[in-house]
């Protein structure tokens, strides 16, 4: 690998980890308690995103039982808010409700990790086809 990709590769990941982490930190701060027979398996996850590691094992199934924790505990609180803030942005500025501010947020939160896991993921799979077809010439 040459260095221009190494140092893409490495800033892909920083990304990754900085908004793995601030997810995880911010889950904690709204307070929310995972749900349902996963609730083992997603207190695992935070706490890996927590520590900054465990990005090899957040593959895109994984980040979406994140979101659908926040989608559903949003949901909960406001019927529609979490359909609605794990698709798009929404202004708070209006909203007095702290909690609904606080989920929009954590909603916003898991959508930067998400892009950042996703371009990380993206530039792993081309890196392994340009190995793989440079192999085959």
């Amino acid at each position: 690998m040459d260095e221009t990709t190494e140092r893409e590769t490495l800033e892909l990941v920083l990304a990754a980890i900085f908004q793995g982490r601030l997810l995880a930190q911010e889950w904690q701060e709204v307070g929310l308690v995972p749900q349902g027979a996963a609730k083992p398996f997603v207190l695992e996850l935070l706490k890996g995103l927590l520590e900054r590691h465990g990005l090899d094992k957040m593959d895109e199934e994984r980040v979406r039982m994140l979101g659908d924790q926040i989608r559903r505990f949003t949901n909960e609180h406001r019927e529609g808010l979490g359909d609605r803030a794990m698709e798009t942005d929404i202004e708070t500025e209006s909203i007095i409700d702290a909690r609904a501010i606080n989920l929009i947020n954590l909603a916003w939160r898991w959508r930067q990790f998400r892009a950042a896991k996703r371009a990380l993921d993206d530039k792993l799979a081309a890196i392994r086809e340009t190995e793989r077809l440079l192999l085959t010439c």
